[in-house]
This record gives structure tokens, C-alpha cells and sequence, in this order.
């Protein structure tokens, strides 16, 4: 009857352990999944991201959010936000990488995106995100019930959805 209770409360504490562990896994999210996306806790939705650079899946809404990045740390005008990572983006990505200590490749996989991902801030509650860059620019963010993150761009604030597969801003046409 001891080793039964022994065992009992092994699998009980195994359980409880796998169920904590599991709880606690971050965010998982994929470029399979055509969208910048996360689930849990949204601080490391970014971290899994990627790659983007001028070789891979470089005309996208991704590319966009990059940019806008570039852009809100002052490293790309305003006008260069085309959706396309050309050689603009990618001295800019390399400049933006080197400031931060990253390797300086021009390609914006994980490691660049939670770089990135550490000047998010709670914008209005839970749900909508901004971006503070270094200067006064910030980019807004939304994180949808399914997970999936989405951006505006322009003075209409047109929000789209963060696809790796298509460029759909106004100004990516």
C-alpha cells in the first residue's frame, strides 16, 4: 500500500510539473503560418520570427513592418516604407543591426525581430501595441484573437494584416 501512494503522488507531481512546463512555453509561431503571430504572452511573439532580407520573402507586409521600424529609429525616410527589401532596407537593416550589436547581415530573422520587439509597449489596453522609436515616431500594432499581429501605415491609418505572402498597403503598390 506504500508504493502504491508513493507512486500516486510521483504521478501526480509529474503531472503538475508537465502542466507548468507547458503553460509556461512561449509563444510559438511559424512563416508556414503566412503571418507574424503568437499565442500567451505577447512580449515574445517576435522572437520566432523570420527571416526576411532581399533574397528571402522580400516583397511583403512583413517587409512593411520592418521598415516602418527602420523608419521609427531613424533609419529609413519615410518614403523608402514600399514593402520591397531592396538595397535601401538593407543598408538600413545592417546600420540598425550594428547599433544594437547584432551581426550585421542585413537579413531580419529572430534574434533582429526580438531586438526589435524590446521597444513594444501596451498601447490602450491589451491587444494594440506600439512601437517607440528611438526618436518621437511610433508605429501601431494590433494582435488579433487568433493571434496574428497586423499594422497602420499612412494618415488613414490603414490596418493589414503582417502576411509574409502579400504586400497589400496602399503605398506596397
Amino acid at each position: 500500500m506504500h508504493r502504491l501512494i508513493k507512486a500516486a503522488a510521483l504521478a501526480m507531481a509529474v503531472v503538475t510539473f508537465g502542466a507548468v512546463v507547458t503553460a509556461a512555453a512561449p509563444a510559438s509561431a511559424s512563416v508556414s503560418q503566412g503571418y507574424v503571430a503568437g499565442s500567451g504572452n505577447w512580449t515574445d511573439d517576435w522572437n520566432d520570427e523570420g527571416p526576411i532580407s532581399a533574397s528571402t520573402r522580400s516583397y511583403s507586409n512583413v517587409v512593411a513592418m520592418w521598415q516602418m521600424i527602420l523608419w521609427a529609429d531613424g533609419y529609413l525616410a519615410y518614403s523608402d516604407v514600399d514593402c520591397q527589401f531592396g538595397p535601401v532596407t538593407t543598408a538600413a537593416t545592417k546600420k540598425w543591426q550594428t547599433a544594437r550589436g547584432l551581426v550585421a547581415d542585413g537579413v531580419v530573422g529572430p534574434k533582429t525581430l526580438a531586438k526589435a520587439a524590446t521597444r513594444l509597449a501596451v498601447y490602450e489596453g491589451e491587444g494594440w501595441y506600439y512601437y517607440d522609436g528611438v526618436g518621437s515616431e511610433i508605429v501601431h500594432f494590433g494582435r488579433l484573437a487568433d493571434g496574428r499581429w497586423d499594422m497602420s501605415i499612412g494618415i488613414d491609418l490603414e490596418w493589414q494584416p503582417l502576411s509574409y505572402a502579400a504586400a497589400t498597403f496602399d503605398r506596397c503598390s
